[in-house]
C-alpha cells in the first residue's frame, strides 16, 4: 500500500485531512504518531471530541519503534535499552578508557561527556557504526595534522559502542537499528496497521526509514503530514525532508492555505501575515489590533507585561487553555514566569526539567549519600534532616544548624555526634557506610529515600496537588536511576560509578516539573511545543538577537566546514548545523501562524542593569509585512525605570495598592517611639539593678540595648573571633596573676618575676585553650592562640617596665551579680550597678580600676563624655564604696596596637606610686577625678531612669561603632 504525503502551509487543513483519515479507519486500530508527550494528550482529546474514544492509539515515534519491534521479532526487548543514567556513565567510561592527546584539553572541560554523548547520538540516528566512522574521518585526515584528531574521535565512539557491548545493552539509535533490520527481514509481521504521522516539520533518517519500509515492504497504509509550501523562504529548512518523502510517496495531497479558521476581526492581517512572511509583499495591511508589540526593560518587565495581556484576556472571556505564551529557551525564564504569573493568579502549564540536586527530596538524598562516604559536611547532616518529611518538628533542624554555628562545627561526624547527643541516633548513615558494591548501595539508598519519602504519607491514601508534584516527581527519577545504575554495576561491574560518581550522576540527574498543557491553563512551552495546533492569542517573547533566532551552538566534534569535507571526501553525511537561520525563520513562521485572533511579539528594550538589547530582526520582518507605522502605534512598554504599573494599568489589586503607594506622598515608616506594653514597662520599673555595660550600651542607642540586651535574640552563628579572644585574654590573665602569687608571693610583675610571669601565661594559654574556640578553622585558631600570646606577653613586659607600688588585688571582682560576695552599687532609692571588674590594683588604702580593652580603642578621661563612656567609673565609684578605698584612677588597657598605654584618668599626686606608662594629659587633681566620678553617677542615674520608663527610640548617630550609623535600620526605619 502506498505512502501519502499531505503537505501545505500552515492552517491548510492538514490536521482535518489527517485526523479525518484516522476516524475513518479507527476500526483498524491505526497509529498515530505526534512529536511529544503534549501532543499525545491533545490529539486524545481532539479524538474524542470527534468521537473516536476508543480504538484510538497515540504514541510518538519511539514506542512506534518499539511496537515494530515487538511485532517483528526484534531480539533486544525493553529491558535491554539503555537509560538516560546507563547511558551517560557509558559514554564516561568510554573517555576514561580512550587515550586523548589532541582532545586531552577539551575532555578536561565541563561538558564534554554530554557533548560526546550527542555526537554518538547523532551519529546513530545518521545510520553511522563505528568502523564505518573510523574509515571516513582515516580517509578525510590522512597523514596530515588532523590524523590524531581523527583517530580519537573513532575511538571514543568505538569504545562507547563496546562499552554497550559489555554491558548488553543498546541505546535508543542502536535499538531503531536493529528494530529496522527485523522488520526488513520480517515485513510481514507488522501486519496491515496504518500509521499516520502529524505534527512533524522534520524526521530523524531512522524514522524516515521506518515510515518507507511499513509502506513499502509490510505494505501497510502511511500518511504523513507535512508542513511545507514550494517556493516560500519559510519553510527552506523544511526542503530536505519533503523532498525524500515525496521521492517515496505514491500520492501527495497539496492543500492549499484557507483562512476559514481565523477570527473574522483578524483574519485579513494574521492570514496576511501567514502568506507574506519573509517574502515581499505587494500590500501591506493594517494589523487592525491582530498583532501587538510589547517591550520592556528587564526580563521581570517582559514578563509582568506579557502576564498583564494575557490576564486581561481571560478577563474577556478568553478560555487559558486558548492563550500560549512562547519562549525559544525556557529553562531561563522558568522560576520568574512561575512567580509571576503565580502572583498574577494566572493558571498555567510550564514543563521543565530541574537537577536533582535542586529538589527538596533529592538535596537531602545526596547530603545523606555525602554523610555516608565520610565527604559530608555539618551542613550536609543539617540538610539531610530538612529532607521534607524526615522530621516531625523541622525546628529541630534549625536548633542543630544554629548550635552547629555556635560551635564551630565543620564536619558530619561532629554535627551527628551533637544530634544525637541531644536526640536520636542516624543509623541511616551507618546502613549506607557499609555496602562495598555499587549495586547494593544503590539498593540500600533506594531503601532509604522510600523511608523517608513514604514516612509522612503513611496510612493515607494522599493525592499529590500541583504544588506538591516536587517530591513525587523526584522519587520517581530516583527510583528509576538507582535501578538503571545498579542494573549496570551488576551487569558489568567495571563499568559502573564508584560512590563519587554514583553522587554526580544523582546529582545531574533531570528531574520534569510542571503541568501538563490542559484546556484550563495558558500554556507556556518552546516554539516545537506549539506548532501542531492553533491558539486564539498567542505571545512570542523574547525577542532578541542571539535567543530568538537561537544561535548556532558550538560543539567539539566535526564543525560544518569539516563535515562538508568529510562528506565530499568519503560520501558520508552527517548533519549541518549551519541550517540554524533558515530553522530559525520556520519555528518563527510557525508562531505567527499559530494565532487566530491576537499574535503579540514582545523583547526588551534593555537587560535589567539598564544595557541597550537588540531587537531580533523577526519583528522586523513582521513590519515588512503589514503597515510597520500603524503596528508601531500598538506598542505596549514597560521600561526599567516604571518601578510599578501606573494605576490604571495595574493588572492585580496587589499591584494596585503598590501603584498607589508609589503614585502617593513619600511617607516614612514609623519609627520606635518608646515603649508601650504594660507587661514590658512593668517589668522594666521592676528592675532594681543594672549593668555598666548595659548603660553604655543603652546611652549609644535605646534600640540596641532592647535588641542586644532586652531581647537579647539567640546567635546563629559562632561568638565573634573579638568576643571570644577578650574572654580568653581575660581567664589567662587571670590565671596568670593568680599563680604568680602562690609561685613568688606577689602579683606584681617586675623585671625581677618576668620569666616566671611570662612562662606561667604560656601554660595558661596551653590549659584554656580548649575552652575558648577562637575560629572554626584549625589553622586559623592556631594562628589567633599564636598572636594572643604575643600580644600578651607584650602586655606583661610593658608592666614590668612600668614599676610603681600599686599591686593586683581584686581579678574579675563581681558586684551585684548573682552569687556575688559584694553588694550592688547604689545609685538612688531602689537602684543598684552590678558589674563585674577586670581588676583592681591597690596600695596604701587607694586603688586602681583596670578594664582590658581587646582591641586598641582606650578613650582618655576627656572623650568619656562624648563617647558615652561610663564603665570605668561607674567601676570606680562601686569599689570606693564597697571596697572603701581611696580612688588613685581608672584605665582602659588596650592588648592590642602599637600604643598600649592605658589611657583613662589617674591622680597625677601618685605619679610615683602609680608607676610609668600613663599620658600626662591623664593625670588630674583630687578635685577634677571626683568631678568626673559624680559626672558618671548622675549620668547613670538619668539613663536608668529613662530605660526603666521605656525610653526607646533610634540615635543612628551613636549606635555603631565609630560613627558606623544605625546597627539595624530593619527596625530604626533608617538608611544605614
Amino acid at each position: 500500500m502506498p505512502l501519502t504525503l499531505v503537505t501545505g502551509p500552515a492552517n491548510a487543513g492538514k490536521a482535518g485531512r489527517v485526523l479525518g483519515a484516522y476516524r475513518d479507519r479507527i476500526a483498524e486500530e491505526p497509529l498515530l504518531v505526534v512529536p511529544a508527550f503534549r501532543d499525545v494528550g491533545h490529539a486524545q482529546r481532539e479524538l474524542a471530541s470527534k468521537g473516536a474514544v476508543f480504538g484510538s492509539w497515540v504514541v510518538r515515534f519511539a514506542r512506534l519503534f518499539e511496537v515494530a519491534g515487538e511485532r517483528c521479532g526484534t531480539p533486544t526487548g525493553r529491558a535491554r535499552r539503555a537509560t538516560y543514567e546507563q547511558r551517560e556513565l557509558l559514554v564516561e567510561h568510554a573517555i576514561r578508557s580512550t587515550r586523548l592527546d589532541a582532545l586531552a584539553a577539551v575532555a578536561e572541560r565541563p561538558g564534554f561527556a554530554r557533548a560526546a554523548g550527542r555526537f554518538f547520538a547523532e551519529l546513530g540516528r545518521s545510520l553511522v557504526e563505528p568502523p564505518r566512522l573510523w574509515q571516513a574521518l582515516r580517509q578525510w585526515a590522512g597523514d596530515g595534522p588532523r590524523r590524531q584528531y581523527a583517530e580519537e574521535v573513532g575511538a571514543l565512539y568505538a569504545a562507547y559502542w563496546d562499552a554497550l557491548e559489555i554491558a548488553k545493552l543498546v541505546d535508543e539509535p542502536l535499538f531503531a537499528r536493529q528494530t529496522l533490520d527485523a522488520l526488513k527481514a520480517e515485513p510481514a509481521g507488522w501486519g496491515q496497521t496504518p500509521v499516520f504521522a502529524y505534527g512533524f516539520d522534520d524526521f530523524t533518517p531512522l524514522e524516515l526509514e521506518l515510515l518507507e519500509l511499513i509502506a513499502g515492504p509490510a505494505n501497510a497504509d502511511v500518511t504523513v503530514s507535512l508542513p511545507y509550501e514550494p517556493d516560500r523562504a519559510a519553510f527552506t529548512s523544511i526542503r530536505p525532508t519533503f523532498e525524500r518523502l515525496a521521492a517515496t510517496a505514491a500520492d501527495h495531497d497539496q492543500l492549499d492555505s484557507t483562512s476559514e479558521h481565523y477570527d473574522p476581526t483578524s483574519r485579513e492581517p494574521l492570514h496576511h501575515l501567514e502568506r507574506q512572511l519573509f517574502e515581499a509583499p505587494s500590500t501591506r495591511p493594517d494589523p487592525a489590533g491582530a498583532v501587538r508589540l510589547l517591550a520592556a526593560g528587564g526580563e521581570r518587565a517582559e514578563v509582568e507585561l506579557v502576564a498583564a495581556e494575557a490576564l486581561e484576556l481571560l478577563r474577556a472571556g478568553t478560555p487559558a487553555g486558548e492563550v500560549a505564551v512562547v519562549f525559544r529557551e525556557l529553562a531561563p525564564y522558568a522560576s520568574l514566569v512561575d512567580r509571576v504569573f503565580t502572583a498574577y493568579g494566572i493558571p498555567f502549564s510550564l514543563e521543565r526539567r530541574v537537577p536533582l540536586a535542586h529538589t527538596g527530596l533529592g538535596r537531602g538524598v545526596l547530603a545523606l549519600l555525602r554523610c555516608a562516604s565520610k565527604t559530608g559536611t555539618a551542613d550536609d547532616v543539617v540538610t539531610y534532616l530538612r529532607t521534607p518529611g524526615r522530621l516531625d518538628f523541622p525546628g529541630l533542624a534549625d536548633a542543630l544548624e544554629a548550635e552547629l554555628r555556635r560551635q564551630g562545627a565543620r564536619t558530619a561526624d561532629d554535627a551527628r555526634k551533637i544530634w544525637e547527643d541531644q536526640h536520636w541516633p542516624l543509623e541511616e548513615i551507618d546502613r549506607l557506610a557499609k555496602p562495598s558494591r555499587i549495586a547494593a548501595l544503590c539498593g540500600q539508598l533506594d531503601d532509604e529515600v522510600e523511608r523517608v519519602f513514604a514516612r509522612p504519607y503513611e496510612r493515607q491514601a494522599h493525592l499529590f496537588a500541583d504544588d506538591e508534584a516536587e517530591d513525587p516527581a523526584a522519587r520517581t527519577a530516583l527510583r528509576k536511576a538507582l535501578r538503571a545504575i545498579s542494573e549496570l554495576a551488576r551487569a558489568a561491574p567495571d563499568l559502573g560509578p564508584d560512590r563519587t560518581r554514583l553522587h554526580d550522576t544523582l546529582s545531574d540527574l533531570p528531574v520534569w516539573l510542571g503541568a501538563t498543557p490542559a484546556p484550563d491553563r495558558v500554556q507556556v512551552a518552546r516554539p516545537e511545543d506549539v506548532r501542531a495546533r492553533r491558539f486564539q492569542a498567542l505571545f512570542v517573547c523574547g525577542l532578541q538577537e542571539g535567543e530568538f533566532p537561537r544561535p548556532a551552538r558550538p560543539e567539539p566534534f566535526l564543525s560544518d566546514d569539516e563535515r562538508r569535507e568529510l562528506s565530499g571526501a568519503t560520501g558520508l553525511v552527517l548533519p549541518l548545523r549551519g541550517d540554524r537561520p533558515e530553522r530559525e525563520r520556520y519555528l518563527f513562521y510557525a508562531c505567527a501562524s499559530r494565532a487566530e485572533k491576537l499574535l503579540a511579539l514582545s523583547w526588551r528594550e534593555t537587560d535589567e542593569e539598564g544595557l541597550p538589547q537588540v531587537r531580533s530582526f523577526l519583528v522586523d520582518d513582521v513590519r515588512d509585512v503589514l503597515d510597520g507605522e500603524a503596528l508601531d502605534r500598538t506598542l505596549r512598554s514597560r521600561p526599567l525605570a516604571q518601578v510599578a504599573w501606573p494605576p490604571d494599568e495595574a493588572p492585580t489589586e496587589a499591584e494596585w495598592r503598590r501603584a498607589a503607594a508609589f503614585e502617593g506622598p513619600d511617607v516614612l515608616p514609623p519609627r520606635p517611639d518608646g515603649i508601650d506594653s504594660d507587661e514590658v514597662l512593668a517589668d522594666l520599673a521592676a528592675r532594681d539593678r543594672l549593668s555598666a555595660a548595659a548603660l553604655e550600651t543603652y546611652a549609644d542607642c535605646s534600640v540596641k540595648w532592647l535588641v542586644e540586651r532586652l531581647l537579647d535574640p539567640e546567635a546563629l552563628e559562632p561568638d565573634p573571633e573579638p568576643l571570644v579572644r577578650g574572654r580568653y585574654a581575660h581567664a589567662v590573665l587571670e590565671l596568670t596573676y593568680r599563680r604568680l602569687r602562690e609561685r613568688t608571693g606577689s602579683r606584681r610583675v617586675t623585671r625581677e618575676n618576668l620569666a616566671e610571669a611570662e612562662s606561667i601565661l604560656v601554660e595558661a594559654l596551653r590549659e584554656r585553650e580548649g575552652e575558648f574556640r577562637i575560629s572554626p578553622t584549625a589553622v586559623r585558631v592556631r594562628t589567633a592562640v599564636r598572636r594572643l600570646e604575643f600580644d600578651l606577653l607584650a602586655h606583661l613586659r610593658r608592666e614590668s617596665e612600668a614599676g610603681g607600688r600599686f599591686e593586683p588585688t581584686e581579678l574579675e571582682m563581681d558586684f551585684g551579680m548573682p552569687g556575688s560576695l559584694q553588694p550592688p552599687l547604689p545609685l538612688a532609692e531602689g537602684l543598684g550597678i552590678r558589674g563585674r571588674i577586670d581588676r583592681v590594683d591597690t596600695w596604701d588604702g587607694h586603688f586602681l580600676v583596670r578594664d582590658y580593652k581587646g582591641g586598641s580603642n582606650a578613650p582618655p578621661w576627656a572623650k568619656w563624655e562624648k563617647e558615652r563612656r561610663l564603665q570605668v567609673a561607674l567601676y570606680m565609684l562601686a569599689v570606693r564604696e564597697l571596697m572603701e578605698l581611696e580612688p588613685a584612677g581608672g584605665v582602659y588597657v588596650p592588648l592590642r596596637g602599637k600604643d598600649r598605654r592605658p589611657r583613662g584618668i589617674v591622680l597625677k599626686d601618685l605619679g610615683e606610686e602609680l608607676g610609668e606608662g600613663f599620658f600626662d594629659k591623664d593625670r588630674v587633681s583630687a578635685e577634677q577625678l571626683e568631678e568626673q566620678l559624680e559626672l558618671a553617677r548622675e549620668r547613670a542615674i538619668e539613663l536608668a531612669g529613662r530605660l526603666r520608663c521605656g525610653d526607646v527610640r533610634p540615635c543612628p548617630s551613636t549606635c555603631a561603632w565609630n560613627n558606623g550609623g544605625c546597627s539595624y535600620p530593619s527596625i530604626c526605619r533608617v538608611e544605614r
